[in-house]
């Protein structure tokens, strides 16, 4: 199941309806929302075009023609999902705001996604001084989470996050241990902890700390050993955690390589889920797509308080 940034409750005729949708588009890519109808005790119908594209409004204009979609009739207590990607109706460049109905509009971001021919591994293609021109949008089941990196303290740890987010590594992997107070862990391609990507890294420890939504890198590590005396601090790889509140046994042991711009609410939804052992989510937490964006010019209003 999608749950995606934006929790809108809404009536039509009697039913109640939930409208999910993300916060960010990137251009070229879906954009998938989420209506979910109920009707009350004694049924319901819902004009057919409430649940297309026609249903929304972009910028205050019809998203798209109503057509001749057919009434969806409920039961009593009948529950109806329905899903939809207007990626392909969202053309342009600015942000924009969309609507469902009578609903208040929600602003929608855009992002831009860097070209493909960038090789994030290579100096030559992208310079350690421009690094930081760049942010990650992962796009999960629970949300989206907007990140930006410290090349200035980390720049191994930033270009292999930045080459395996554009080549796709990253896709379709889980988050696959998450504990409460702590952080999630995720990205390891065999889902079990145990799983490397192409590359280890050298350990690049700072004095950065890890406080809510760092994004730090996993490694292996040798009991009673720390930091830089620990012989298995080069075992990072592809595996990272996000941290859910601040730890400080973790400094300077651990490479701290970035930081959550937007989407702290994600990352509290996939480290509240239900766990079993190992803390692992009983229910997949999902990294649908890793994307790399151009960050804005301006900063200023991305970020969200920690």
């Amino acid at each position: 199941m999608i749950h995606l940034a934006a929790l809108l409750l809404a009536f039509a005729g009697d039913a109640k309806v939930t409208v999910e949708l993300p916060g960010y588009h990137v251009a070229g890519q879906s954009f998938p929302v989420r209506i979910q109808v109920v009707a009350p005790g004694d049924g319901a119908t819902v004009e057919g075009w409430r649940l297309t594209p026609a249903g929304f409004t972009l910028d205050g204009k019809p998203l798209a023609d109503k057509g001749a979609a057919a009434a969806l009739a409920l039961g009593g207590g009948e529950k109806k999902t329905i899903d939809l990607d207007l990626g392909t109706l969202l053309a342009g460049t600015a942000d924009f705001e969309l609507a469902w109905g009578d609903l208040p509009a929600k602003k929608v971001r855009r992002l831009e996604a860097v070209a493909k021919e960038l090789k994030f591994m290579d100096e030559a293609s992208v310079a350690t001084a421009n690094l930081a021109q760049y942010w990650v949008l992962l796009r999960t089941n629970r949300g989206d989470i907007l990140a930006e990196f410290w090349p200035e303290t980390a720049p191994g740890h930033v270009r292999n996050f930045l080459d395996l987010s554009q080549t796709g590594f990253y896709d379709g992997l889980t988050f696959h241990r998450v504990i409460p107070g702590f952080m999630i862990q995720g990205g390891d391609p065999d889902g079990t902890g145990g799983g490397n990507g192409p590359r280890q890294l050298k350990a690049e420890f700072s004095d950065r700390k890890h406080t809510r939504g760092v994004l730090s890198m996993a490694r292996r590590g040798t009991p009673g050993k720390k930091g830089p005396d620990d012989p298995l601090k080069d075992s990072a790889s592809c595996q990272f955690f996000v941290m859910h509140q601040t730890y400080p046994s973790l400094d300077g042991s651990y490479t701290a390589f970035g930081k959550v711009v937007a989407g702290l609410a994600a990352v509290d939804k996939i480290v509240n889920t239900p766990r079993g052992q190992a803390d692992r989510p009983k229910e997949p937490q999902v990294i649908l797509k890793a994307t790399v964006v151009k960050a804005p010019a301006d900063a200023t209003g991305w970020r969200e308080e920690q």
